[in-house]
């Protein structure tokens, strides 16, 4: 009976090893590099439940370890998710770095299925600090996952922005800028409303002093395809 449970805890061990795939992040920042475990890899895809280990790239020393309820990607055709330990190309990596709040630490966002607008991917957020910790923004994670995508950064303008749809004619970007607290602020919005005929309206808004000015715009189609 004993060797019968020491065999059983063997398969169950060697089920949990061939469960998950793993695979290393080392080209997507300049500061971090990371290890993913994903519980599965089919053709050229993967998915699901996930463990993401991040290092310091210098020191090699471990920061944090991060879960997703779907960690959802894909591969190259040439690449086996199954030989282990598979490095991802710089672009293709579920993990996207970059300084989000514009406060000079480097954050990150990790994919977290396809929850946004129209199925596009969602992404949680993860804010660094002074300490070399990840904090999740609740608000940041909102605006990366229930509209187009991952926001935009802007570095210039310390700006992020979002886009919106509404069937095949409205579309919306709003922009957010940070104030003092690091919380994000809606700070203008362009709509684009080719509804129609042929005529787009553009409607801007900018947020100045706590008022909201406010610009229509009218083009033929043409015209403004060529600005």
């Amino acid at each position: 009976m004993k060797s019968l449970i020491i065999f059983f805890g063997i398969l169950l061990m060697a089920t949990a090893s061939q469960a998950q795939f793993k695979f290393l992040a080392n080209n997507s920042s300049n500061q971090y590099k990371a290890k993913i475990f994903v519980d599965k890899c089919a053709g050229n895809a993967c998915s699901g439940k996930a463990t993401v280990i991040v290092y310091d790239k210098i020191t090699d020393r471990e920061i944090d370890t991060f879960h997703s309820e779907d960690l959802d990607f894909g591969l190259t055709e040439s690449q086996n998710a199954k030989l282990g330990w598979l490095e991802l190309g710089k672009y293709q990596t579920p993990l996207i770095f970059g300084d989000f709040n514009f406060d000079g630490f480097e954050d990150f966002a990790i994919r977290n299925g396809n929850n946004g607008a129209y199925s596009s991917p969602s992404y949680d957020i993860y804010l660094s600090s002074k300490e070399n910790k990840f904090l999740k923004s609740e608000e940041l994670t909102k605006l990366a996952s229930e509209n187009l995508g991952m926001f935009d950064i802007d570095k210039k303008t310390k700006q992020i922005a979002i886009h919106q749809k509404e069937g095949c004619c409205f579309d919306k970007t709003i922009n957010y800028k940070f104030d003092a607290k690091n919380v994000p602020y809606e700070d203008s919005s362009v709509i684009e409303d080719s509804s129609i005929a042929d005529i787009v309206t553009v409607i801007t808004q900018k947020i100045v002093d706590g008022k909201v000015k406010r610009t229509v715009q009218k083009f033929k189609m043409k015209d403004y395809s060529n600005q």
